[in-house]
Formats: structure tokens, sequence, C-alpha cells
């Protein structure tokens, strides 16, 4: 069988942070430990969980490294494995490194104002992904396609990331914030259809809270394996294409090609969540189209060009 190809530029930076270099090496540790804790756990109010006390008082046992960083920090490096474990025996859930990148869209206000007020916008989203360890893209409409103003058709969004190689969307509209009003955020993704106002960084927070809520209700979830069969993936591009679809639906933990026959594709997918769960997420695809399956899958779908 024939594994898919990985997604390193979606790995978050969860287990590394930058502190204060004129600190001492123990309180570089605890600073930079609750950065991680939030990161790791995808809950913003890690740092003063009580069940992650424990931890964040022994800070300096989980760190494996240090180096100097740019404007007078210093980066501290963790053990990731070491944390993982000690977060689950603490009761929490622990937000796996992979993560969806996340095409954010802005529209109206100041979304289409001068290039300096666009560059802090940007620099203010960067920011809070960093916070959160969530992989994001800021982008203005045009560059993808999609309209400058007016409401986008959450499919339409979603289409026009997925053809950037994002795995979700998130539309800030900023057309009341020049008056003083909030953003309004739409959030698409495969089986995820979210809205809710508030500032720049609650755009990006509030995208962070529904992937970490998401990865664990998944995490309690049993590991199943499903055949999956794709029609029309005749082409290396088009296996690419399918393999990458199937690896970043919700609940997806490996995916491997188990047959190919003509244009026809059959994945053993491990996810958890089961079939229901896989289907609901597979069918949101704007370029996956259900069908009857043929060659004993459990699902099957079609790839639209």
């Amino acid at each position: 069988s024939i594994a898919s190809p990985a997604h390193a530029t979606r790995q978050g930076r969860v287990y590394e942070a930058n502190v204060s270099s004129q600190a001492d090496a123990s309180t570089q540790a605890q600073s930079a430990l609750r950065q991680v804790l939030v990161r790791a756990t995808g809950a913003r109010d890690a740092a003063n969980d009580p069940a992650l006390a424990g931890i964040l008082a022994q800070a300096s046992q989980y760190v494996i490294g240090t180096r100097p960083a740019s404007g007078g920090a210093v980066t501290v490096f963790f053990d990731g494995a070491a944390l993982e474990r000690d977060i689950t025996a603490a009761g929490r859930t622990v937000w796996g490194v992979e993560r969806p990148l996340v095409l954010i869209v802005l529209t109206g206000g100041p979304a289409s104002g001068a290039f300096e007020s666009r560059r802090q916008v940007e620099t203010i989203m960067d920011s809070a992904g960093n916070r959160r360890a969530q992989p994001i893209n800021v982008v203005r409409p045009e560059i993808v396609g999609l309209p400058s103003a007016g409401d986008i058709p959450p499919d339409t969004a979603l289409a026009a990331a997925q053809r950037a190689r994002a795995d979700a969307v998130l539309v800030g509209y900023g057309d009341s914030v020049p008056n003083g009003g909030p953003w309004r955020w739409v959030l698409t993704a495969p089986g995820v259809s979210e809205t809710w106002s508030g500032t720049l960084e609650e755009g990006v927070h509030g995208a962070a809270d529904v992937f970490a809520r998401n990865a664990a209700v998944f995490a309690a979830m049993p590991d199943v394996t499903v055949l999956v069969e794709i029609e029309g993936v005749a082409a290396l591009k088009e296996y690419v294409a399918a393999a990458q679809m199937l690896e970043t639906a919700a609940g997806v933990r490996s995916v491997q090609l188990a047959e190919a026959a003509g244009s026809r594709a059959t994945f053993s997918v491990m996810t958890r969540g089961g079939v229901d769960a896989l289907l609901s997420s597979l069918t949101s695809n704007p370029r996956l189209e259900a069908i009857a399956p043929k060659a004993g899958g459990s699902v099957a779908f079609r790839l639209r060009p």
C-alpha cells in the first residue's frame, strides 16, 4: 500500500515559544510553557488550568533546548511527547500538531484600505495565529478569485480555499468596522459551518477554538477503518488530490491506497467518528459527489474536475 503525502507545512509550531532572554532559565521555562500549554491543549485558559498546574510548576524538566531569537528573545524547545503524556494523564485533551491550514479572506472596511493598514491587520492576525499554533494565510479576495464586496457563498469560499491548498476558509466582513463595529466572521470547512462577531484576534481565536473542540470530540472516539472508493482518479494528480481531501477530513488519522483499477481508487481510511461522520465531512467538499459504492467500499464519491 502507498501512504498519502504528509502535510509538513500544516504542522503547528506547538512545542516551542519565544520569551525574554533577560530572565533566568527557570522563569524562561515557565513563561514559555504557559504559551505552549495553550497551543498543545487548544484551550485559551490552559495556563491557568488547575489540572495543569503541576506540569507548569515543573516546566524546566520538559525543556530540551534553547537558542537565541531576534529582538532580545530566546526560543525554548520542549519535549512534546512528555508533555502530551502528562497533559493526558492530567485529564486534558491534546490537540495534535497536524492542524488545518485556514485561508483568511478579508473583505469590506479596512480590508480594502491602504497597504499600511492592511499590513497592520495581517500582523495582528499572524500574532494570534502564532499564539494558538493555528496555521493561517491572509489574502485579499481577488487573489483567490472571490468578490471584494458583498457576502460570499460559503461553498464558493471553500472551493477557492481548496484551490489554494488550504483546508478551511474564514471570511471576515469588515463593513461595520470603520464605524466602530465588530468584524463578522464566517468559518467553513468540511463538516464545519460557524459564524461569530468580534475583533481581528477573535477571528483567529474563534477558528482555533472550533478546530480544537472538534479534535477533542474525535479524540474520545475509537479508531475505525473505512474503505472509500473514489471515481475519476486516472492520473497521479487526481490520486494526490483525492488522498489530500481524505486526509484533511474531520477525524481522519491516516489514509492509504488499498486498490487502483482504471479510473477508480479505493482508499483505506482510519478515522475517528465512524462512517457517518466521515461521509458528512466528505460530502461537504464541493469537489466530491457522493455515488453508490461498486467495489465493496463503505462509501463512494466521484472526483469533480
